[in-house]
């Protein structure tokens, strides 16, 4: 893997240091968080068997897999991340499948020069809402699918709907300093939060058929307060304050997210709501 041109260099910085490091190394966690959403939005995308698919965030390579599971060996998959510590991690995962055609390519999606018109459909877990210029790189997307070609991903919804990265970072905000949220529409974990705003991307970018569909579940952060606490401290934009700070502020930092996260505790482990849009267009 080589230098690409890149027009989003704080993400890939942000990506290739800490937090790209913290990701493969939580990478069973982190999935089995993320695994009803992937599996959402691969229904959405119905990939079929000999399919050329693109996949934007690749990570650390689960959906991949499942992908090139769901396109057999007659198809492809090309990966794409900007994070050469979980794209490592994604290709010695693939070496297990080696009957499996899936290609990786480290690079900047929104300017990267993919094959034009070539790939049956794109897909993308949780990958494309940190562009600098969403309507660029979705354009770019627009460019390397035939016509009829499918789209789908899933994104965060309304932060207010997101209690479970909330509630803990705003407890958090009494040992540790938060970095400001963006601002509305720009690149971070709720950039495409609003319906027309998502819609306004992908229809400036040339996609029709344009479907957002809410999907909101119930779902576990932890088996209790205390594992609850230990993972969000590691996931959201408290993760690097918490991992730069003493022992003693970490200490008291978890104790006031365990007590934030006590009334969602239950018989089944923390749960709380997640909120996500399923997104889908099509190139016409």
């Amino acid at each position: 893997m080589s230098e690409f041109p890149t027009a989003n260099l704080d993400q890939q910085e942000f990506w290739n240091n800490f937090k790209g490091k913290l990701w493969v190394d939580m990478q069973p966690r982190i999935d089995e968080m993320l695994r009803p959403f992937g599996e959402k939005a691969m229904s959405a995308l119905n990939p079929q068997s000999g399919e050329k698919i693109l996949e934007i965030g690749c990570g650390t390579g689960t959906m991949t897999l499942a992908l090139a599971d769901r396109i057999k060996t007659s198809g492809e998959v090309l990966a794409a991340d900007i994070s050469r510590p979980m794209l490592q991690k994604a290709i010695a995962r693939a070496k297990a499948i080696s009957e499996q055609s899936i290609a990786f390519v480290e690079t900047d999606a929104q300017v990267h020069a993919f094959p034009n018109g070539i790939f049956d459909a794109i897909f993308s877990r949780f990958g494309v809402m940190f562009f600098e210029d969403p309507i660029a790189a979705f354009r770019n997307f627009h460019s390397a699918v035939r016509p009829g070609g499918r789209l789908a991903y899933v994104c965060w919804a309304d932060r207010k709907d997101n209690p479970w990265i909330r509630i803990p970072t705003g407890a958090s905000k009494a040992f540790l300093d938060i970095p400001p949220p963006p601002e509305d529409d720009a690149p971070g974990q709720f950039a495409m939060e609003r319906e027309a705003r998502v819609r306004e991307i992908l229809g400036e970018a040339g996609w029709t058929s344009i479907e957002l569909e809410r999907f909101d579940i119930d779902h576990s952060l932890g088996e209790n307060v205390v594992d609850a606490a230990g993972f969000i401290s590691q996931m959201g934009p408290m993760s690097e304050p918490f991992a730069l700070a003493d022992n003693e502020t970490k200490k008291q930092c978890l104790e006031v997210i365990e007590n934030a996260l006590k009334p969602y505790e239950g018989p089944t482990g923390v749960r709380m709501r997640f909120g996500t849009w399923i997104v889908s267009a099509i190139r016409s």
